[in-house]
């Protein structure tokens, strides 16, 4: 029993380090959101429905080392710019590399989490179905909550490496191990120890020396997220200094990017009709803060979701704006602070909420981000004064997808054209509207007028017809960053079925005893609806919650703690009927998909009720899933069946892109009701040959 739960615990632990680990120091990974999440569950699965197959330890270690070679050293190197890009910066050559570089990686990650399965699969075998399974999910419970603590400590990877080593060794007992271990923890140390680690990646802080008598004299810095620029920090001279300011930005280029900064920050007063109260949104170590208390401004509320980053604002940034009594620093999702906030401000400043360098990559997907969408364009609105003012600024330029459909988005909420303009040397764009635009229309178009003098570079923008059939991001469909690029889509396809479909076929082919266990072709098929609920409620709940980091290790570990009550339940009642279960979950994935249209519910009712109607199917499910896992002939088969069906989930969870988040749940059912198709069939067998006799 000890030996299952500390397995569980590890693979749960390592699963959920590997996504935050190699997502961070390998590029190619964050082109795949999801390819870690299934390639892991392909590799357990298929040692959980083997256990006697244990792979060779040579082999384990020699896949960890590479794995962790890949973290540790390619950072280091030239291969760090390895990517999946087709352009002018990008040969064939390097993407051949990338794509070898991904496979050998996904292979490794196989390895290793199928020894890990097989310890899982031998707990299965050796204790009933119900009672390892509630030793399973016990362990995984814990490994999130390891995994949260390490997050909420800022922890740096070579501690999540002595906890997943140290788990390890209690059930794996190997001087080789022992022996790879401390030199690659040891070495894992001085190759983290200067970054920081926060709870939504590792973040870097370079500091760049100015010639002497610079206006902004010394401590400016550049932050890094993920190995990538993402803003910078400087000292925020008084206006008197504008003229040397701009001086000493045509003289260098390096001071011009600062020059740039300050241009940047002050657009928004010169739109801004009165500025008591100003919010920032993704306010990062607090420049837009800096910058903005050299102007009558009574209150500044910064809002920053990562806790680090935020911090710096008060230690590090050269002004430490936060310290300033006119300021309060809120540590929160920007979307989740305009739903919940009383308040009502004079300008709304949403600063390059985006993640930079990160955004041209093959993939179409990304992680939804609800702060671009008509809705919260709309929250965002509700927030203002009679005269206020939004801004909102992006690294894009003017021929970008995302500046067209942030363009569209306004106007989607807005009802009105927004005044835009684009940086056309550094790819930049902002956009100024709400009543105090609207209302004083002269006015903003002066204000247009001096940020052309204040800069020549920025130039009124408007999209082409294009452009302006650019689909609008909503609550039900907020891909941002969703381009259809004909070549990145054959990559993304082709890696995807490399990596993902040609192991699962494999392992489906060679799994004679999973094709002849009538439940495991049905739990196959729960796993996949398992998994686009999760997505689903991991989405809905972070949306209404606030999609911060904790409330989506809540949401994971509720999701477990729902499968352990129902498991629990199914011990004391292993038998009962299947399709009042179907029929449950069948009603509550159909009022899922209706539920937001009903309007004129109380917020806080709405929250409940969301929450309830997406927990719900994850409850009953369990009850599905442990009531047929608990009179199979073979558990550990089935389990792996349905971890491989939540691989395939992983897959199908894309389709959200055609039909929309909400379209998930009507995805889900069809999988409920597929996994009772195996059953059914049975039973008429089963029927006949009791007929026959």
């Amino acid at each position: 029993m000890g030996k299952l739960f500390f397995a569980s615990f590890l693979m749960l632990f390592s699963e959920t380090m590997a996504i935050r680990w190699l997502g961070v120091e390998s590029p190619i990974f964050r082109t795949f959101p999801n390819l870690v999440l299934m390639v892991v569950f392909i590799g357990a699965s298929a040692g959980i429905a083997h256990p006697e197959k244990h792979r060779s330890r040579w082999l384990v270690c020699g896949a960890a080392a590479f794995l962790l070679a890949t973290v540790m050293i390619v950072p280091l190197t030239p291969l760090k710019d390895l990517s999946l890009r087709l352009d002018s910066t990008n040969s064939i050559t390097t993407v051949i590399v990338s794509i070898i570089s991904l496979a050998i990686n996904a292979f490794s990650l196989m390895v290793i989490f199928h020894e890990i399965g097989t310890f899982v699969g031998e707990g299965f075998q050796k204790l009933p179905a119900l009672r390892a399974y509630s030793v399973n999910i016990l362990g995984s419970m814990l490994g999130v909550l390891a995994f949260a603590l390490s997050s909420f400590l800022s922890a740096p990877p070579w501690l999540w490496l002595l906890t997943a080593g140290l788990t390890a060794l209690t059930f794996v007992k190997s001087k080789g191990l022992i022996a790879l271990l401390i030199p690659l923890i040891v070495f894992s140390f001085f190759t983290t120890h200067n970054s920081f680690w926060s709870p939504y990646g590792k973040l870097d802080i370079r500091t760049f020396d100015l010639p002497e008598g610079s206006v902004h004299g010394k401590g400016n810095y550049m932050l890094f997220s993920n190995n990538v620029y993402f803003h910078m920090a400087t000292h925020a001279p008084p206006d008197s200094a504008y003229p040397q300011i701009k001086a000493e930005g045509l003289a260098d280029k390096k001071q011009h990017l600062l020059w740039l900064n300050y241009v940047w920050c002050e657009i928004p007063y010169l739109f801004a009709r009165k500025t008591d109260d100003v919010l920032i949104l993704g306010a990062g170590s607090g420049n837009d803060v800096a910058f903005g208390l050299r102007k009558p401004v009574k209150h500044f509320d910064a809002v920053e979701i990562d806790p680090v980053i935020g911090r710096f604002g008060s230690t590090v940034h050269p002004d430490k704006p936060y310290t300033s009594p006119r300021v309060s620093l809120i540590i929160n999702d920007a979307r989740s602070y305009l739903r919940e906030t009383k308040k009502k401000y004079d300008l709304v400043d949403f600063s390059c909420l985006d993640p930079g360098g990160t955004l041209n990559t093959a993939s179409f997907l990304r992680v939804d981000n609800f702060v671009y969408t008509a809705e919260c364009i709309k929250d965002t609105l509700a927030c203002l004064n009679p005269d206020g003012v939004v801004s909102m600024s992006f690294a894009t330029g003017p021929d970008h997808p995302i500046t067209a459909r942030l363009y569209r988005t306004i106007v989607e909420a807005t009802g009105k054209a927004p005044v835009a303009m684009c940086d056309l040397q550094y790819n930049s764009c902002i956009f100024l509207f709400g009543p105090g635009v609207d209302n004083h229309m002269q006015d903003a178009l002066a204000a247009e007028k001096k940020v052309i003098v204040l800069d020549d570079e920025f130039k009124p923008w408007q999209p082409t017809a294009e452009q302006s059939k650019t689909l609008p991001a909503l609550d039900d469909w907020p891909f941002l960053y969703l381009q259809f690029d004909q070549g990145g889509l054959v990559i993304y396809t082709l890696v995807l079925l490399l990596t993902v479909m040609a192991p699962v076929v494999l392992t489906l082919k060679s799994g004679k005893e999973m094709r002849q266990e009538t439940e495991a072709f049905s739990l196959f098929f729960l796993g996949e609806a398992f998994m686009l609920i999760e997505t689903k409620s991991c989405t809905e709940l972070s949306l209404i919650w606030g999609n911060t980091w904790l409330v989506s290790s809540v949401v994971i570990f509720t999701v477990l703690t729902l499968g352990f009550i129902a498991n629990a339940y199914v011990i004391k009642r292993p038998s009962g009927p299947l399709i009042p279960l179907y029929l449950l979950i069948s009603v509550c994935l159909i009022g899922n998909y209706f539920l937001h249209n009903i309007t004129g519910m109380p917020d806080h009712i709405f929250r409940i009720v969301i929450t309830l109607v997406a927990c719900l199917p994850v409850l009953f499910g369990g009850v599905l899933f442990s009531r047929l896992l608990g009179r199979s002939a073979k558990p550990n088969i089935c389990f792996a069946a349905n971890l491989l069906g939540v691989t395939f989930g992983g897959l199908l969870e894309n389709f959200c892109v055609i039909g929309g988040i909400k379209s998930l749940s009507l995805l889900a059912l069809a999988l409920y009701l597929l996994s009772a198709l195996p059953l059914a069939i049975q039973a008429i067998k089963n029927k006949k040959t009791d007929s026959a006799k």
